[in-house]
């Protein structure tokens, strides 16, 4: 049996527009370097350590890890959400669980970031009411803080980083006045209390939004047409140079590069040199990115590997078999490492054992 991740996100509830809508912008054609290098090798799975610890039967992004080694992952986003912790042995550590404030019925609780600083893990939490929450949990699992999201007007957000100064930088959606349109991508900067500091139009937020508007497939889901999956399957991480990286989902993946204070330090764009590839998930280490892009249809994966500018490093392919078995990956990647270059994978066994698929470039 393999574990595998789950590619996709909630359904937005619904709630009263924002009274003004937002000022259209010239519409922009995605510009960036396109990364088509030939591939430098294979990724080749070099270890397998089954740990004592049991699973349900899907992982659910984000998956992390942390500078002291241990992992993380949600197995749930509904209901009764949980992210677990395992430690380096695979032994289960802390959970988070945003049942643990009583105040609030949790609809929804699943993206999640991690304070490099203080090993606090930030979660975002949609409640059975129209505010949108940030929680605050110690190492050990302990919730610390609740923190409510003051934005003056009804959003969606779906993706958190956390700055070192504490604060941080929030993804998602919100309404045009006209609520049966489409959905604007959204992208603020907020204070450690959770006050809005800064809304941040991006390069690409008009042409991205067009798309939807226009109904374009390549973003709207044919179950939603309110959906717009570049903003709503996007990734975000903070980086080793205190920035955050927000990428809108797509061919090629748009990466945004955005400081503490709401500048876009750069933009650039990778390309897995093939059309039906999409990023599944992205891990910074020092100053590389390690993106995995897949492809829906065939199941076929490559680990593409950039600096912190967008420049090509290296491309490796993914094993076939990808869903695990022997020798697969699947997309539950978890850790990137330099020295030696190592990618980290989480599956499990028949027994439903977590194991950690350790992969390296041949």
């Amino acid at each position: 049996m393999t574990l595998l991740c789950a590619i996709g996100v909630w359904a937005a509830a619904q709630s009263e527009p924002k009274p003004e809508q937002k000022s259209a912008t010239k519409a922009i054609t995605p510009k960036g370097p396109s990364l088509k290098n030939p591939v430098a090798g294979h990724l080749v799975r070099v270890q397998t350590i089954t740990t004592p610890s049991e699973v349900a039967q899907v992982f659910f992004p984000p998956l992390r890890c942390d500078s002291d080694g241990n992992y993380y992952f949600p197995t749930e986003v509904v209901g009764a959400p949980v992210i677990h912790k395992l430690n380096p042995r695979g032994q289960k550590v802390a959970s988070f669980r945003p049942d643990a404030n009583p105040d609030l019925k949790v609809d929804l609780a699943a993206w999640y970031a991690l304070d490099p600083g203080t090993g606090e893990l930030y979660q975002l939490v949609d409640p059975h009411v129209l505010d949108r929450y940030v929680y605050v949990y110690k190492s050990d699992g302990t919730l610390k803080s609740t923190i409510k999201l003051q934005t003056g007007f009804p959003f969606f957000p779906n993706r958190l980083a956390i700055f070192p100064s504490g604060q941080f930088l929030v993804a998602g959606d919100e309404y045009d006045a006209d609520r049966t349109a489409a959905m604007w991508p959204f992208t603020g900067i907020f204070a450690p209390d959770g006050r809005l500091l800064k809304e941040l139009e991006l390069e690409d937020d008009q042409t991205l939004h067009d798309m939807a508007a226009s109904g374009d497939a390549r973003v709207v889901s044919p179950t939603n047409s309110q959906s717009n999956l570049a903003i709503d399957y996007g990734l975000l991480e903070m980086g080793t140079d205190g920035n955050a990286y927000l990428v809108r989902w797509g061919n090629p993946a748009i990466f945004y590069t955005i400081s503490a204070g709401g500048q876009v330090v750069r933009r650039f764009t990778v390309d897995a040199g093939e059309s039906g590839y999409r990023p599944a998930g992205f891990h910074i280490t020092g100053n590389r990115i390690a993106i995995l892009f897949w492809d829906r249809e065939s199941a076929d994966e490559v680990m593409k590997i950039v600096d912190l500018e967008g420049h090509d490093i290296a491309t490796y392919e993914a094993p076939k078999g990808a869903y695990g078995g022997d020798t697969g990956l699947g997309s539950s990647f978890a850790c990137y490492t330099e020295n030696p270059t190592r990618f980290t994978f989480l599956g499990a066994d028949d027994n439903r054992r977590v194991q950690f698929w350790i992969a390296e470039p041949r």
